[in-house]
């Protein structure tokens, strides 16, 4: 028969310390990786809209030449180009192309930009466009001030600064 005393010996499992220890060092290794994963996500996310953005600038630079004037923001669908994504369903602003992540527009009221992509969810809120006077560079500007996660105004600020990301 086993003694009791030998029993404890042979025995094999983790102490509680060691499982914490294990627990404490996947938590530090999460918080460290977390903000870095979620600032790639949103840097894919602002590559996308760059990309849509400037297909369609150079879309309604052709509507231009074609019409001699830009599309505004109703005639998305007059450009030839298709956006992936389903209309916008919201009664002032027809006409916008809505995804997961951005709303996108051809052309502001007066021919204020030439293309635009808004952030959504509206509370952390970034606009990426193009102007018509200046059709090669991309923009970025954060409404309201506050409104977006640093992450997204530190792109903002390094699309306006280099004009990529």
């Amino acid at each position: 028969m086993y003694k009791k005393r030998d029993f404890m010996k042979n025995k094999q499992a983790f102490t509680l310390i060691e499982l914490l220890v294990v627990v404490l060092i996947i938590g530090i290794l999460a918080a460290v990786a977390l903000p870095q994963y979620q600032k790639t996500v949103e840097k894919a996310r602002m590559s996308e809209a760059v990309s849509l953005v400037r297909t369609i600038a150079n879309a309604n630079q052709v509507f231009y030449l074609a019409n001699g004037r830009y599309a505004d923001m109703t005639e998305l669908s007059s450009l030839d180009i298709e956006i992936p994504g389903k209309s916008f369903a919201h009664s002032t602003y027809t006409g916008r192309i809505e995804t997961k992540d951005f709303i996108y527009s051809s052309g502001g009221e007066g021919g204020s930009y030439i293309a635009l992509a808004q952030r959504i969810p509206f509370a952390q809120t970034y606009y990426i466009y193009i102007l018509p006077d200046d059709a090669s560079r991309i923009h970025c500007a954060i409404y309201p001030t506050g409104g977006a996660t640093a992450a997204q105004r530190k792109l903002c600020t390094q699309l306006n600064t280099n004009g990529t990301l």
